[in-house]
């Protein structure tokens, strides 16, 4: 592989379960909304076909009132289960993942970047990128619709360094989705 000293970043360390952590909670936010959603149109559909269940007599308003309000608690409780059981699924799967927890050093140079550690050596080069994404404490490098690399900002040494970092993906890929903080860049 070439190495060009200007236009190649290293970083090295090791990715903590808080570093995916974040992520997680990053891309649950957009599903939960939709896991809400969908428990209130199941639980709005049942009521239909079931008929609505009588809470309050002598108001129809204020029954359909109740009844509304009881399918927005169910909804909130069934999606906050479903997230939990999501978030302990994730949990357990970090702490059996040995190659997420070693050490690694992310090259970036003209050719893509370039993950290492003891175990493997990847390689993914500037076409496959299709987003990436900052946030608050790591960077999100998409591969793929279901894949990413992460890139927590403590492997960076400086911000010279991560605004090197973020020209480098600016030069180099053609993707239309960079987010990057306004305030950095």
């Amino acid at each position: 592989m070439i190495q060009y000293a200007s236009e190649s970043i290293n970083l090295p360390g090791e990715i903590t379960f808080k570093d995916v952590r974040e992520i997680f909670f990053y891309q649950i936010a957009k599903l939960s909304c939709f896991y809400f959603l969908l428990f209130c149109a199941i639980f709005a559909a049942v009521n239909f076909i079931n008929g609505w269940p009588r809470i309050v007599y002598g108001s129809d308003a204020l029954n359909l009132f109740m009844n509304s309000m009881l399918i927005i608690v169910m909804s909130v409780l069934f999606t906050l289960l479903l997230l939990l059981l999501l978030y302990v699924k994730f949990s357990r799967a970090y702490k059996k993942n040995e190659r997420m927890k070693s050490k690694r050093t992310y090259t970036l140079n003209q050719e893509g970047i370039r993950i290492c550690s003891k175990k493997y050596d990847l390689i993914f080069n500037w076409n496959e990128i299709t987003a990436v994404f900052e946030y608050k404490n790591i960077f999100r490098v998409n591969t793929s619709s279901s894949q990413y690399i992460a890139i927590p900002k403590h492997f960076f040494h400086s911000e010279v360094e991560m605004n090197r970092f973020k020209e480098i993906i600016l030069k180099n890929t053609e993707t239309k989705k960079l987010k990057f903080k306004k305030d950095q860049h």
